[in-house]
C-alpha cells in the first residue's frame, strides 16, 4: 500500500498526457494492516474490445491498442524517481541464457519435451535482438490486459494496479502485455493468431516510425522469457496445490502458453 501510494501520487504529478491513474486520495497505516484510499474510476476494461474484435471482426480494438502502446511509452519515459530495481535480464547475453535455463527447467519437469527444447535452443542462438527493446524504463510491473480500462468519454487509457511498478528493460511490460493475452481463459482457445493484429497495433503505438521487422523479432524472443517464467509458475502450481481446480486451470494455462510458443511465437523468429 505505501509503495503503491508513492508510485500513484508521483504519476499523477508528472500530468501524463495519453493515459491516467487513479488517485491515491489517503493512505491509513496502523501497527496490523496498511490501506489505500483511492478514486473510483469508471471505464471499459479491454476484454469487451477483445472479443468484439475476435467474435465480430469490431476493427475499434485495433485503435485502443495502438493509444494504449502510445500510454505505456510514455509511462516508460516519465521523470519518476524511487522506484524499485527489477532483477530482470538487462542484456542479449542474459536474456538469451535465461531462455534457456528457463527452458530446462520445464524439460526436467516434464512439460516440454525434448523436440521442443532443441527448437527453441536453436532459435535462441541464431536470433539477433535490437538495444531499442532493452531501453532502461518505468515498468508498470503487471501490465495484464485486465489492469487496464479505457475512459468512454475520449478513450483515454486507464492503467490500474501498480504495486509492481519498478525500473527496468522495456520489453517486460510490452512482452506481459501480449502474454496475457495468451494465458487468458476468458478468450477463444483457438484465436491466438488471431490476436496478432492487436500485439501489432500496440507495438505501432509504442515504438511509432521506429518499429521494423528487427524489433519484432526482438519482442518475440521476450515474449518467449516472459511466457516461459508465466509456464513454470503455473508448473509450480501443479506441485503445491491441493485443489483439482486450481490443478486443471494451471494445466490449461500451460497447455495455452506452450500453443503461444509453437503458433506464434517461434513462427516470427524462424521466419
Amino acid at each position: 500500500c505505501v509503495y503503491e501510494y508513492e508510485v500513484l501520487t508521483k504519476i499523477v504529478l508528472s500530468d501524463p498526457i495519453t493515459f491516467r491513474v487513479p488517485k491515491a486520495f489517503k493512505l491509513f497505516k496502523t501497527q496490523s494492516y496498511n490501506a489505500l484510499i483511492m478514486e473510483y474510476v469508471i471505464g471499459r476494461y479491454l476484454d469487451n474490445y477483445i472479443l468484439n474484435f475476435l467474435l465480430r471482426s469490431n476493427l475499434e480494438a485495433i485503435r485502443i491498442f495502438y493509444l494504449l502502446g502510445k500510454a505505456v511509452r510514455e509511462l516508460h519515459s516519465l521523470g519518476l524517481d524511487g522506484l524499485h530495481s527489477s532483477s530482470l535480464p538487462s542484456s542479449r547475453p542474459k536474456l538469451k541464457n535465461e531462455i534457456v535455463e528457463l527452458s530446462k527447467k520445464l524439460v526436467t519437469l516434464k512439460i516440454f519435451d525434448d523436440k521442443l527444447f532443441n527448437i527453441i535452443l536453436v532459435t535462441v542462438k541464431k536470433a539477433n535482438l535490437t538495444d531499442e527493446i532493452f531501453l532502461n524504463a518505468n515498468l508498470h510491473g503487471e501490465l495484464y490486459f485486465t489492469h487496464v480500462l479505457v475512459q468512454d468519454s475520449d478513450s483515454k487509457i486507464i492503467l490500474l494496479d501498480f504495486h509492481n511498478a519498478q525500473r527496468g528493460p522495456a520489453y517486460f511490460d510490452l512482452a506481459m502485455l501480449s502474454t496475457s493475452l495468451y494465458v487468458s481463459l476468458a478468450l477463444p482457445s483457438y484465436t491466438l493468431r488471431q490476436l496478432e493484429p492487436l500485439i501489432d497495433a500496440f507495438l505501432t503505438g509504442y515504438y511509432g516510425k521506429g518499429l521494423n521487422a528487427e524489433v519484432v523479432r526482438s519482442m518475440k524472443l521476450a515474449e518467449l522469457y516472459v511466457v516461459l517464467r508465466e509456464i513454470l509458475m503455473y508448473a509450480g502450481a501443479l506441485n503445491i496445490e491441493d485443489s483439482l481446480v486450481t490443478s486443471f486451470l494451471a494445466t490449461l494455462r500451460i497447455k495455452r502458453l506452450k500453443a503461444a510458443i509453437k503458433e506464434v511465437i517461434l513462427p516470427k523468429l524462424i521466419a
